[in-house]
C-alpha cells in the first residue's frame, strides 16, 4: 500500500511505499509500516497539520479463483 502524507508546513510529501495500514486515532493520522531494519513502526501526525493524504490500494475483485 502506498501512502503520501502532505503536511501544511512542507512542499514535498512524505511517502510510505510499503505501508501496512493507515488509520485515524482520535486527533491523529497514523501510518503503520516496516522500516529499513524490518521492524513495524507507526508514524503519527496531528490531523490539523495535514494538507492532504493520498492512499493507493490494490484493486481487488473479491472473487476467489479456483485452479
Amino acid at each position: 500500500m502506498l501512502v503520501e502524507v502532505q503536511r501544511n508546513e512542507t512542499s514535498t510529501p512524505i511517502i510510505y511505499k510499503d505501508a501496512i495500514s493507515s488509520y485515524t486515532k482520535g486527533p491523529l493520522f497514523c501510518v503503520l509500516f516496516v522500516n529499513t531494519e524490518g521492524k513495524r513502526v507507526t508514524h503519527k501526525y496531528p490531523l490539523c497539520s495535514l494538507f492532504r493524504v493520498i492512499e493507493d490500494y490494490e484493486v481487488s475483485t473479491g472473487k476467489i479463483e479456483s485452479k
